[in-house]
């Protein structure tokens, strides 16, 4: 859609970075969500979050909320910097067809097996869903952004 190439190309040189959690998250807590929304506010990419929900207290500016995303076009885009995820296969062989660093979540199922493959093989690293504070996940993103051996 316009709008959201509009807002891709907004960022600029710093870029863009896909969020995306699955189809099988449906909520989270209001914690969760203020510790992913103001780390991404810290951030000088433009965030495409895929998110159907309350809008978080500290969400920035640089964010915006989705509930779909044409992820795989997203993800092939030149700007595109780094996608944030729950490791689900789909979006991560996605990811890695385009060549983008993964911050993984893995929640359940095959996500902690997909995430430990994209760490082992240093396509990206791994947090804890639960438990990641802010600025663990702000580090992680900066991380993966500006660690040439992701791209």
């Amino acid at each position: 859609p316009q709008d959201m190439e509009s807002f891709v190309q907004s960022s600029g040189d710093d870029g863009l970075i896909v969020v995306s959690f699955g189809s099988m998250v449906k909520t989270m807590s209001i914690e969760r969500l203020e510790v992913f929304a103001s780390s991404f506010a810290r951030l000088r990419q433009k965030v495409v979050w895929r998110y159907v929900g309350e809008k978080p207290a500290g969400l920035g500016n640089n964010t915006k909320l989705l509930a779909w995303l044409p992820q795989n076009d997203l993800l092939a885009h030149p700007k595109t910097r780094a996608f944030i995820t729950h490791a689900g296969s789909n979006g991560m062989y996605e990811a890695l067809h385009h060549g983008v660093p993964m911050v993984c979540l893995p929640l359940f199922g095959d996500q902690p097996t997909n995430a430990a493959r994209v760490v082992s093989r240093g396509l990206g690293v791994k947090l804890d869903f639960s438990t990641v504070t802010s600025d663990q996940f702000y580090q992680a993103i900066l991380h993966v952004v500006t660690n040439t051996s992701y791209s």
